[in-house]
């Protein structure tokens, strides 16, 4: 297990060139994988949150879409990276930057989190979960996408990804044991992304397969106890 953390500032620049090439075998645009999680994310939800947090938001590559998907909604965005902040406070004039989570307790009906577990060193993810569940609102959604530890592509694109250097990858199951010990309900997970780009049209079948642990990633929604 590595403790070892990368710094995001050293990517700012180049993060999505890095990102389309890592993403090539799935797809020729990387934005695809944003829009997708980001449906995915609309057609789970049971009612429209009005603020969002995208928690290690990086440079937004989710943001345009999280706009996009609920436009009533407030959408912020919150990194450990300071370069990334500035960076989506030039390129994204609508949405809020958080520098101090900890003056938002209570605050967001949802918050998402698109690969950002797996970059925490094993020994601190339990305290970031309770992070994330003390800026979630009593009865508020999480919603997290994670790369899956079995499936071999995904393996292999994690091992020769700059920023991806020494991360140990989470299993749901183990995912959402941190969820309930944060006091983070687990509602629904799936296994998603098993075709590439080129099969999109295959994509309804998707459904049928998210019990099974061979997608690209999964995901997992959980509701914050309304009491504490």
């Amino acid at each position: 297990m590595s403790d070892e953390v990368v710094d995001f500032d050293e990517y700012v620049e180049n993060y999505e060139e890095l990102l389309e090439n890592q993403l090539s075998f799935f797809s020729s645009q990387r934005d695809y994988f944003s829009a997708y999680k980001i449906q995915l994310l609309k057609n789970a939800l049971e009612n429209e949150p009005k603020q969002i947090l995208d928690f290690g938001c990086g440079i937004g590559l989710s943001l345009p879409h999280l706009v996009q998907a609920f436009p009533n909604a407030e959408i912020y965005g919150s990194d450990i990276s300071r370069k990334s902040l500035q960076y989506v406070e030039k390129n994204f004039p609508s949405v809020k930057t958080v520098y101090h989570l900890e003056k938002y307790r209570d605050a967001f009906d949802l918050v998402f989190l698109a690969g950002v577990i797996h970059h925490v060193p094993p020994s601190g993810r339990a305290e970031v979960m309770k992070q994330i569940q003390s800026v979630i609102k009593p009865g508020g959604t999480v919603c997290i996408f994670e790369h899956n530890p079995y499936n071999p592509i995904t393996r292999r694109i994690v091992s020769n990804c700059p920023f991806d250097k020494g991360v140990v990858l989470i299993p749901k199951r183990e995912l959402k044991n941190l969820m309930n010990k944060a006091k983070i309900e687990p509602t629904h997970t799936a296994y998603c992304l098993f075709f590439p780009q080129s099969l999109h049209f295959l994509r309804p079948l998707e459904k049928y397969l998210k019990a099974f642990p061979l997608g690209g990633q999964y995901f997992a929604l959980g509701k914050k106890h309304e009491q504490n």
